[in-house]
């Protein structure tokens, strides 16, 4: 199959699965909004948007058993479509998770229905071109503008996946055009043949982005009413909208958690009863901290580019130049891993930088740009929750002379500030750890980080030493951020008491 046949099936599920998605994402977001308390907005929040954060390697890993059982013994078209259902579904919990994070963070819509309804009224007063350009304008930036640039960055994510798609073997019929060119490439295709070919995704990338584009550039990131309304915390949340809600959240939970959990459990305590009696245990830790650095050293460079960016959209939200120079630097993460990697390979290649290519720098810039979109969104997010007054008065207690008020302050304090950020630099940190893309494609020689071993080796069979070191990879990083939070934790309240 060729590549742009690969491109059209690629674009056609990216935009069949997104549009499926688009009402799912809407009811939930309803859900989310109907609940009574604060604590179960959150808890609806985080079990809706959980499938996007498990990575997509283990994923796949996970489900590659399941699409070989499917297709075992059946003739190729029925094997390409029990393989693409899979496939597709998966797709569709993780684009619903997508949609839904961007639902809750995108500021609601400048146009409200007075306004389109006042609108309707003038119809018969000015020109029918005229009319229609302000209705679809008013429909625009009123409540279809959430939803259409929920779809743009829902069918982007689906166009770009690579991971799953490699591991449930979509590199034949059907067919992922992020497999067949990084195949392709690894199989030996000329670097400058490669970035020819990347052309058409380019091209259907830029429009897919299209509608997302056009409203960060139309109006600012950053919402003008402050921060994250709590409207409809109150009796009037349904129960019909609960059930919705639960019905539509159900199968991410079972596809990405329960089903993954029942299925590997015993493997993964018999596998690591092995891992622990080999000589190479100290070898996977050495690769899990060489990922977990890189992902550090991203996540800060991510972080701080992002709040820059942030701050630049809300300082100057009427300033079209800044806004597409700041977006400019989005574009290539917005662009994917494979299409950023193979563009920084070829600049690590040219005459006056090929000294840095065998380099950690590349590997470096690499997650760094693929991550910032992300990075900006979980910086948009920080921003928009904090509470100066909170913090305010979290301040104010530092003058009480008891220590049991103090150690408080201190605690609700680091809540607030160094503990939300903390938290924050974990997520983006979690997304360049497991990021095989980059890693594959830029990584220097003498480095192998743990998930290029995880790929390479999961494609040969499903060991239980294999699925404890996919285990082991995951909870590494986790215990090493729990540590920093905890001790960041513990040297605010010292300061607060050596303070006093």
């Amino acid at each position: 199959m060729t590549l742009n046949t690969s491109i059209i099936c690629s674009l056609a599920r990216s935009v069949i699965i997104a549009s499926i998605a688009v009402w799912p994402v809407v009811m939930l977001g309803a859900g989310i909004e109907a609940s009574r308390t604060i604590r179960a907005r959150r808890w609806r929040f985080l079990l809706a948007v959980f499938p996007y954060f498990l990575p997509e390697l283990l994923i796949g890993f996970n489900y590659r058993l399941t699409a070989t059982l499917l297709t075992a013994g059946t003739s190729p078209l029925t094997a390409a479509i029990c393989t693409e259902g899979l496939y597709g579904l998966l797709m569709l919990s993780r684009g619903m998770a997508v949609g839904v994070c961007l639902s809750m963070l995108l500021p609601r819509g400048n146009a409200s229905a007075a306004a389109l309804h006042a609108w309707v009224l003038l119809r018969h007063t000015m020109a029918a071109a005229t009319w229609w350009a302000g209705w679809w304008r008013l429909k625009f930036f009123g409540a279809w503008q959430v939803p259409l640039v929920a779809w743009s960055v829902m069918a982007l994510v689906t166009f770009q996946e690579f991971e799953t798609a490699a591991l449930l073997q979509i590199d034949r019929a059907p067919i992922s055009w992020s497999v067949w060119l990084f195949d392709a490439h690894a199989g030996g295709l000329p670097l400058w043949d490669s970035l020819r070919l990347m052309v058409g995704p380019v091209l259907c990338e830029l429009v897919i982005l299209g509608p997302a584009l056009y409203m960060l550039l139309l109006r600012p990131v950053a919402d003008e009413n402050g921060p994250v309304s709590n409207d409809g915390l109150n009796a009037r949340s349904s129960a019909w909208k609960s059930v919705r809600y639960a019905a539509l959240v159900t199968p991410g939970i079972v596809l990405f958690v329960l089903w993954p959990l029942m299925h590997n459990f015993l493997p993964i305590v018999r596998g690591g009863m092995l891992l622990l009696n080999k000589a190479t245990l100290r070898q996977s830790l050495v690769e899990i901290l060489t990922s977990t650095g890189f992902a550090v050293g991203a996540t800060v460079m991510s972080l701080g580019i992002a709040l820059r960016i942030c701050a630049a959209f809300q300082s100057s939200p009427r300033a079209f130049g800044s806004r597409v120079f700041w977006i400019s630097l989005l574009l290539p993460g917005l662009l994917g891993s494979l299409v950023l990697s193979l563009a920084l390979l070829a600049m690590f290649q040219l005459p006056g930088l090929r000294g840095l290519y065998d380099t950690w720098l590349p590997l470096l810039l690499g997650q760094t740009m693929a991550v910032l979109p992300f990075a900006v969104a979980v910086g948009l997010l920080l921003t928009r929750v904090s509470d100066p007054a909170a913090l305010h008065t979290a301040k104010l207690l530092a003058v009480s002379q008891e220590s049991r008020i103090r150690r408080q302050m201190a605690t609700l304090r680091w809540r607030l500030t160094t503990g939300r950020w903390l938290l924050g630099g974990l997520i983006v940190a979690h997304r360049c750890f497991w990021d095989v893309t980059v890693a594959s494609i830029l990584r220097p020689v003498q480095v192998e980080p743990v998930v290029t071993r995880l790929y390479n080796e999961m494609h040969y069979g499903r060991t239980e030493a294999l699925l404890s070191l996919a285990i082991l990879a995951a909870l590494t990083p986790l215990a090493i951020a729990a540590a920093a939070m905890l001790l960041s934790r513990l040297a605010t309240i010292c300061t607060s008491r050596s303070s006093n």
